[in-house]
């Protein structure tokens, strides 16, 4: 099949070195089955993958040193609920499950505190939101055997309110896969001597989030750890600025901007 694919280019060392893509875009079998439909084929229609595509082209934009995206919506007013009292709850069940794991509780809140710094995140203000409001409930991740972050928070993007409201992962397109192919990374790695391996520090966070789809991603903790109380007066409210772990579309985000 390889070879199929390929036909006569498969000596030819240019056809594997390229980024975007490793393999020839038109090949010999392609030819055989554009024969046998005489030139009959359906109208193409616009893949779910293509309209998340044009969405990010034509909003993209760079600021302040940083690509800055938008959230590829399936439809321009969204009906997303406000789901405060959801992320409240959990919210209330993982400090509830915390409070005998201080430890645990402090990294959290490192997590928390180090995103707040670094610029990762933002403290929600009194005035007017830039968008829709909504909600993501989350919570803490342990993998002890890793070499670099033990502790992650996980968001939700899944999560409904009522069976009949619609999730913020329902809204988005999940975009095409950015992935190569791997046959062609296959090829480029056993055709030279030495192979470079190189890894983006959390890569999703290195994608800035446009102002007026930044209320989509808002969660909730704790203003005090050390003593955790639930009351109003000690749960903060935060929202990201970047393009955050948990969503549909972060992946293709990511990738699309590297």
């Amino acid at each position: 099949m390889l070879i199929l694919t390929c036909g006569s280019e498969i000596n030819n060392a240019n056809a594997f070195i390229t980024i975007d893509s490793s393999l020839p875009p038109k090949c010999e079998l392609q030819d055989f089955w554009n024969v046998e439909s005489i030139g009959i084929i359906d109208k193409q229609s616009k893949t779910d993958g293509t309209l998340a595509m044009e969405q990010f082209t034509e909003k993209l934009k760079y600021e302040e040193k940083r690509y800055q995206v938008t959230w590829p919506w399936k439809s321009e007013i969204p009906d997303l609920p406000i789901n405060r009292e959801l992320a409240l709850c959990r919210l209330i069940s993982t400090v509830n499950r915390m409070k005998n794991k201080p430890d645990i509780m402090k990294k959290c809140n490192d997590v928390v505190q180090y995103q707040l710094k670094k610029g990762v995140i933002e403290k929600v203000g009194t005035n007017e939101p830039d968008g829709i409001i909504h909600y993501l409930p989350h919570h803490g991740v342990i993998t002890p055997q890793k070499s670099t972050t033990k502790l992650r928070l996980v968001y939700d993007a899944s999560s409904k309110t009522r069976k009949e409201n619609l999730r913020l992962n329902d809204c988005l397109y999940r975009g095409p896969v950015m992935i190569h192919d791997l046959c062609g990374i296959l090829m480029r790695f056993r055709m030279y001597s030495i192979t470079m391996v190189a890894d983006i520090e959390k890569a999703f966070l290195q994608i800035g989030l446009q102002r007026d789809q930044r209320d989509v991603t808002r969660f909730m903790w704790l203003k005090e750890t050390e003593n955790p109380t639930l009351e109003a007066s000690n749960i903060k409210e935060y929202r990201f600025c970047r393009v955050p772990f948990g969503i549909v579309s972060s992946p293709f985000s990511s990738r699309c901007d590297n």
